[in-house]
């Protein structure tokens, strides 16, 4: 029973190194280059998945984990540059993709907290998308309902 129960540790372990490689991997794709910082966010992506997954689903704790970490990027992201939390998923997409299209910014100024944090949202500004043409209301004609279903003669 000891050998058993041993197995399982091992093999939950390796599980658990594998997923966390490959977290700081993703990490280091957004950008990140300071070693601890991507290995505390990436312990606290695990521990975040391991509590959402059962113990023997692999594939699902790395799901859950890479998950944590996009999660964490955006709330940083969306803090740097002021957006408020809401339901429309745009203005954050257009702040990730400015920022990771910038080459010269490195994604550690976003969990720092700092100055340089604040100064991020103006030196992306140029670079954020910008709807074109500009939206516009249009002028729309009355248009005189015709109901297939009571076909009526009385035009």
């Amino acid at each position: 029973m000891e050998y058993a129960v041993n197995q399982v540790v091992m093999e939950d372990e390796g599980v658990a190194d594998a997923v966390l490689e490959r977290v700081q991997e993703y990490w280091r794709t957004l950008g990140l280059s300071d070693e601890v910082l991507i290995d505390s966010l990436s312990a606290d992506c695990l521990s975040r998945g391991r509590r959402l997954v059962s113990r023997t689903h692999s594939e699902a704790l790395l799901r859950r984990a890479l998950e944590e970490a996009q999660r964490r990027f955006d709330h940083a992201l969306a803090a740097a540059f002021g957006l408020p939390p809401s339901n429309d998923p745009y203005p954050l997409a257009a702040a990730r993709a400015a920022f990771l299209m910038a080459p010269d910014i490195s994604a550690d100024t976003l969990f720092r907290h700092d100055d340089t944090t604040r100064q991020l949202r103006e030196s992306l500004a140029g670079q954020l998308p910008q709807s074109t043409p500009p939206e516009s209301p249009l002028e729309m004609l009355p248009v005189p309902l015709d109901f297939w279903l009571f076909q009526s003669t009385d035009r």
